[in-house]
């Protein structure tokens, strides 16, 4: 069955290669489609992860790091610093804003720090050296044209770029500053009437002693300090990921469900014109004693053949796609090659092969063998 499927393939090899191609252009979309959806959760999660934080006190009843307003009464830091085997509660605002350059408008969640919580990774540049310095995405360099040393104006205050970094979440990118730029900013922009709206403290990123019980800290920080909460950053990092899920996966899904069923539709469109091209053939093998079930079962093999043939191709496929949409717009992460999304092609190409070709079935299933001696 395998060297009869084999050879199916091979009897017209422009047909066959038109058809990996638009198989793999189908696996491609599913690929595309899969793995922009897990490279949002992946930025999600790393956004607080690449904080490098042991505890994370937000404000009571706040359990995310993305798209909350978290505001901590400043006297808390103090309170959470003479917890036993706490080293210090670093200081971490997230301030929304929106920058403007050539009437181009484009949403920037900007965290500002003090010790800790800066940027993770300068691929140019380097990190905040004064008030006046800020580190911008990438995405956002690429868009604006801009480079370390340029001005970056918000609300009619003027940051000089002093890096660029490769951090965004929620399809939004990431500036970072030091609290002496917050000041200076809320102080002299046009922001400053509304500074009673911004958080002058959202979060603190908590030091631990080496060693100590992250558990228990965790406990008495929330015993002592009761206007907060306080969590791990894989805990915060698990509940923004969860709720990226409620944002993505509906429309996500909707779009991967349809690119499955024109993956299945495709096969079973080869199998099907492959059958009623080739009646003559199937008639002579049933008229030599093959079975319906042999017969299936080659025309199984051949579109499990088919797709082994074309996954490669709609893998490169989409890694090009990919590599293309972060070069133009870095704010997007694809994981094609994440485990979870290649599981999960793999078994849909297997659903493919099956359901594909049970569509030409019934009329394998009536191809009769008097046809062999009618051809003769």
């Amino acid at each position: 069955m395998l060297l009869l499927a084999w050879r199916q393939l091979l009897f017209e090899p422009l047909r066959t290669v038109l058809t990996t191609i638009a198989l793999g252009s189908a696996i491609a979309v599913i690929l595309i489609l899969t793995g922009f959806e897990q490279g949002q959760y992946d930025q999600l999660e790393q956004i607080i992860l690449n904080r490098k934080a042991d505890l994370v006190v937000t404000q009571s009843g706040v359990n995310n790091f993305i798209a909350v307003r978290s505001s901590i009464p400043q006297l808390a830091r103090a309170e959470v610093e003479s917890v036993a085997g706490v080293i210090n509660a670093h200081p971490i605002t997230a301030i929304p804003i929106i920058f403007n350059k050539d009437d181009i408008r484009t949403p920037v969640y900007v965290l500002v720090y003090d010790t800790w919580g800066g940027p993770s990774s300068i691929v140019r540049g380097q990190s905040v050296q004064s008030g006046r310095d800020i580190v911008i995405d990438k995405s956002l360099a690429r868009k604006y044209e801009l480079n370390p040393g340029d001005r970056f104006n918000v609300t009619g205050f003027e940051f000089t770029i002093s890096g660029i970094t490769k951090e965004a979440a929620f399809m939004m990118p990431f500036a970072f500053i030091h609290y002496d730029g917050m000041i200076d900013l809320f102080m002299e922009s046009d922001i400053a009437p509304d500074l009673s709206t911004f958080p002058l403290l959202s979060y603190m990123l908590v030091e631990l002693k080496h060693g100590a019980n992250r558990k228990n800290i965790a406990r008495q920080i929330e015993q002592q300090v009761s206007s907060v909460d306080v969590m791990t950053p894989q805990q915060i990092a698990s509940n923004d990921v969860s709720m990226g899920r409620v944002f993505f996966s509906p429309i996500m899904g909707l779009l991967v469900t349809i690119g499955y069923i024109i993956g299945m539709l495709i096969v079973g469109l080869i199998m099907y014109v492959e059958i009623r091209s080739r009646l003559i053939i199937f008639s002579v093998l049933k008229a030599l004693g093959f079975s319906f079930t042999r017969l299936f079962t080659s025309i199984l093999i051949q579109s499990i053949l088919l797709l082994v043939i074309t996954i490669p191709i709609g893998i490169i496929l989409a890694t090009m796609l990919a590599y293309s949409i972060e070069a133009f717009a870095p704010v997007y992460l694809f994981r094609i090659f994440d485990s979870y999304v290649l599981m999960k092609t793999l078994i849909a190409c297997f659903g493919f092969a099956v359901i594909g070709s049970m569509i030409p079935a019934y009329s394998l299933r009536r191809t009769d063998p008097v046809l062999a001696f009618q051809a003769n």
